[in-house]
């Protein structure tokens, strides 16, 4: 599972919109719809109820949003804690 993905997840949960999602992360659209399908294909469920051009976060989506949220908060902590590390010396 790509941590990309997980970043990707949480923009889309928070704003239901795929292209608004590209727009904040600066990628394309299709890229934000393949990273989402990476992780659904991973977790082995869909977490967007899909109609037409506009996507919902289902229950499953909204239950893995808490933990997408605690994990790339966990890393982003880890990355800056070894970067103060590093640069205290």
């Amino acid at each position: 599972m790509e941590t990309e993905w997980l970043r990707t997840f949480i923009v889309a949960a928070k704003t239901e919109n795929f292209r608004e999602t590209a727009e904040k992360c600066f990628m394309m659209q299709s890229t934000v719809t393949k990273h989402i399908q990476h992780l659904e294909k991973e977790l082995q469920t869909t977490l967007f109820e899909r109609n037409n051009k506009q996507v919902k976060l289902n229950s499953v989506g909204t239950y893995f949003l808490q933990h997408a949220e605690q994990i790339v908060a966990s890393i982003d902590a880890a990355l800056n804690s070894t970067i103060s590390f590093v640069n205290g010396f």
